[in-house]
C-alpha cells in the first residue's frame, strides 16, 4: 500500500514540478535594460502569484515580470492594456525582470527590485529583508 501511495504522490506532483521556474531575482551578470512601449496585455499564469506585462516597442514584444500580487495591490499599481509604460529591469533569457515600471499617462512609478535585483516585496514593512 505504501509504495502505491508514494508513486501516486510523485505522479500528482509531476505537473507542478514540470512548470517553468520563473526567476524572481536575476542571476549575477544579467544585463540591465530600459524599454519604452505600449502594454498589450497584463497576464498572470495559473498557479503563479506574479503577473507579467506584454510590452510592445519598436523591437517587438517583451514579457516583463512584475512582482507579487500582494505588493502590487499594496502600492495601488494597476497597469492596463493600451497604456504607455517605461520599464527598467534585468534581461534574463527571453524575460525582463522589472526593477521599476512607470505608467506615463498616470504619472505612477513602482519600484519592484533594488539595484541588485532583489525583490522589494521580500523586505518587511520597515526595510529589513525576509528570507
Amino acid at each position: 500500500m505504501l509504495p502505491k501511495l508514494i508513486i501516486w504522490c510523485c505522479l500528482a506532483a509531476a505537473p507542478v514540478a514540470s512548470q517553468p521556474n520563473r526567476p524572481q531575482s536575476p542571476p549575477d551578470g544579467s544585463p540591465k535594460v530600459e524599454l519604452k512601449g505600449t502594454i498589450e496585455q497584463v497576464r498572470i499564469a495559473a498557479g503563479q502569484g506574479m503577473p507579467y506585462l506584454e510590452l510592445r516597442d519598436s523591437k517587438g514584444l517583451h514579457r516583463v515580470m512584475l512582482g507579487s500580487m500582494r505588493y502590487l495591490f499594496e502600492h495601488n499599481f494597476n497597469p492596463k492594456a493600451g497604456l504607455d509604460a517605461s520599464v527598467k529591469g534585468f534581461q534574463v533569457g527571453d524575460l525582463v525582470l522589472a526593477q521599476s515600471v512607470s505608467l506615463t499617462a498616470d504619472k505612477i512609478t513602482i519600484q519592484l527590485r533594488d539595484d541588485d535585483g532583489v525583490p522589494l516585496w521580500r523586505m518587511g514593512r520597515y526595510g529589513w529583508r525576509r528570507n
